[in-house]
């Protein structure tokens, strides 16, 4: 497959070189010809969350990239990430067990101490370049070391850990007058450097071959898409590279040529400034829809693209491109919109055909995510409990032994969605 061939090469290239760039004013190791690479060489290609690649539902305005590295080989190296602060919503360094795909550290953008005569622009407003500098050091690593580095951004590898990927997010992501969506988030990426324990210049890790790309939730049918009423339940942490600061609702249903899949609640409120991201309800939301048939989104809005307002019910409706009764239903939307509603429409062409030729089909999960969902807030997706997804005991809805914690529209009240689908001609009255 073409794209897998991109990908490799880009991994082949990235494992047949190291690099430094300096983050110890030490100069006792001259005599060490390190070679350099750009941070770009450095980290794995851009994993982007609209490629219509990667599976486990990303979500479509979200991009990544991984460093990975054989850390049990690497017990007497201190990793340095070193860059400048992008210009997006959010992003995060993340730190997983890429045998596994659990995440075990990691840091938000508005934990990263910036560096001396910075501002981290995800605490305050600021403008012009701002730089982090961020240390991964191995377990076991003597406190009295850590100390030496002098930096409040350090995490630290887990016991039992011998292969880690460091995986770098932006969401939304522009260029730095915030113009422009920019695949960068312009800047260029964190140059990672290698100390070691005397906290002299060393080589940088081998990068090696991530799992990352390996990644897919598994596919199987579910008797409850046939169901008139598709509840969401909280997502439970799963093996598949997560974003630990995100929570997520999940539903999924089979759509029909007869009928719409309909959901309505009020969104969380997201912040407008970097002075109200600490006491934010939440720092972003989205609505993606994916295909069960290969994990992939397809279809997503954010909060700043969809219609809703604060504190008032936003409705989604989501139905076939091959329902008879499409242009009815459009003008319908329309409607409600222009009679101050506020409706977003989902049409899904289940006969699109994804990277390995197959239709994406009729059945669809949608995911309802919030990124850094403040706990304490009474409407939080957060204080849910999550659902088994599937098992040999059954599905979802066959582990709900308390609804009001484990079913959103029970839980969460008018901010906890409920799907049903209703036919064609009940939609259009």
């Amino acid at each position: 497959m073409k794209i897998k061939q991109i990908i490799m090469t880009s991994l082949l290239s990235c494992i047949m070189a190291m690099t430094f760039i300096a983050c110890s004013d030490d100069d006792s190791n001259n005599d060490i010809k390190i070679p350099t690479l750009s941070p770009k060489e450095q980290w794995g290609p851009t994993l982007k969350g609209d490629g219509e690649v990667l599976g486990a539902y990303p979500d479509l305005y979200s991009n990544y990239w991984e460093y990975t590295y054989q850390a049990g080989q690497n017990s007497d190296k201190i990793l340095c990430l070193k860059g400048e602060y992008p210009h997006c919503r959010y992003f995060s360094i993340s730190l997983y067990n890429d045998m596994t795909g659990d995440v075990f550290a990691g840091i938000d953008d508005q934990d990263i101490s910036a560096d001396n005569g910075s501002t981290n622009p995800f605490v305050a407003t600021t403008t012009g370049k701002n730089y982090f500098t961020l240390y991964v050091v191995p377990n076991g690593t003597p406190q009295s070391v850590i100390d030496k580095l002098g930096s409040e951004n350090v995490v630290k590898v887990a016991e039992g850990v011998n292969k880690v990927a460091i995986a770098l997010r932006h969401y939304l992501g522009t260029t730095a007058d915030g113009s422009q969506k920019d695949e960068y988030a312009g800047v260029e990426l964190p140059a990672i450097t290698a100390l070691d324990m005397n906290l002299h210049e060393t080589f940088v890790p081998e990068h090696v071959a991530s799992n990352v790309y390996k990644v897919t939730s598994k596919v199987f049918t579910q008797k409850s898409d046939e169901n008139r009423e598709m509840p969401f339940f909280l997502a439970p942490v799963g093996r598949y590279y997560p974003n630990n600061s995100t929570s997520y609702l999940y539903g999924r249903t089979h759509l029909r040529e007869d009928s719409v899949l309909t959901f309505s609640f009020i969104p969380a409120t997201v912040p407008t400034k970097p002075e109200e991201y600490r006491k934010a309800v939440t720092r972003y939301w989205s609505i993606c829809i994916g295909s069960a048939s290969d994990t992939r989104s397809y279809m997503s809005v954010y909060d700043a693209k969809a219609r809703y307002a604060d504190g008032k019910k936003a409705t989604f409706v989501v139905c076939l491109k091959k329902n008879p009764k499409l242009s009815a239903i459009q003008s319908k939307v329309n409607e409600m919109n222009a009679n101050g509603e506020y409706v977003n429409l989902f049409i899904w062409d289940s006969e699109k055909k994804n990277i390995d030729g197959n239709p994406i089909g009729e059945i669809v999960a949608v995911m309802y995510r919030n990124i850094l969902p403040d706990r304490e807030w009474k409407h939080s997706i957060a204080t849910m409990t999550p659902t088994a997804y599937k098992d040999d005991t059954g599905e979802p809805i066959d582990h709900v032994t308390d609804p009001d914690k484990q079913l959103a529209h029970k839980a969460l009240g008018d901010y906890g969605p409920l799907g049903v689908k209703v036919s064609n001609d009940d939609f259009l009255q």
